[in-house]
This record gives structure tokens, sequence and C-alpha cells, in this order.
């Protein structure tokens, strides 16, 4: 049963390169605190703004928080804050990757984001185990 606020990480369901980064956020999560739904998807269009939407080649992570506010971040900081929230291995990489300045980060991030098609050529996808199943929003 999905919470009634998960934190949701939106990305292009299209796109091999993003399927894999989410079953290594799959991997990483296991208190299961992440959600996932693709950017061209019903969730997306409930929860997102158009311009956040038109953009295929941003990731865009959204986080509750306590006072009933939503976070919402963009690009290398959505998948750095995505990676913290986690608690996994990563999260120490992430919060020192998160010490350079944005604009470098988001320079790299761009430079893949433009060649994600070249490098993520879409190919069978592993199935989601029943639990994960329960983690991917429509």
């Amino acid at each position: 049963m999905k919470p009634s606020s998960p934190a949701i990480l939106f990305y292009d369901g299209d796109c091999g390169l993003c399927n894999r980064a989410v079953h290594v956020l799959l991997r990483q999560d296991r208190g299961e605190r992440l959600y996932f739904a693709p950017i061209q998807g019903v969730t997306a269009q409930e929860c997102l703004p158009i311009a956040l939407r038109s953009t295929l080649s941003t990731v865009v992570y959204q986080r509750p928080n306590s006072d009933g506010t939503v976070t919402t971040w963009t690009r290398s900081e959505a998948l750095l804050c995505a990676l913290i929230d986690l608690q996994g291995s990563l999260r120490w990489p992430a919060t020192i990757s998160r010490w350079l300045p944005i604009s470098w980060r988001d320079a790299v991030y761009n430079w893949i984001a433009r060649n994600r098609h070249h490098w993520g050529k879409r190919q069978v996808c592993a199935v989601p185990s029943p639990s994960e199943r329960m983690r991917f929003l429509p």
C-alpha cells in the first residue's frame, strides 16, 4: 500500500539508462522509502507542473516535509538527495558530491542526459519483485 505522501523519483520511463539507475536505487533502498514514477505517467501529471513534465532529460525528486509541504529537486541535486535519503552505501559519495558547485554537477548531468539514449539502449528489463512492483506508480 502506497503512503499518502511518498518520496517520489520521476524519471524518463523510455530511457534504458534511466531504468537501470532506478534499479540501482531500488537495491540501495532497503527501507523502502522511495517510490518511482515515469515522468510521462499519470502520477507526474498529478504532482508536477508542465514545465517539469515536458523535459524528459530531467530527473525530478519530490519529498514531503514534516510540515506538509513538498520539496522538489531536479537534475544532479535530485539524484544526490534521493541517494542521501535512502541511507544506503552510496549516501556518503552523494554527500561529498553535494560539496561541488551545482553548476559543475549539472554540467556533467546535462552531458550524460544528452547522451543517455546512446549509452542506455533500451533492452529487456528485469522483472521487479512483487514488493518492488508496489513502489512503481503509474
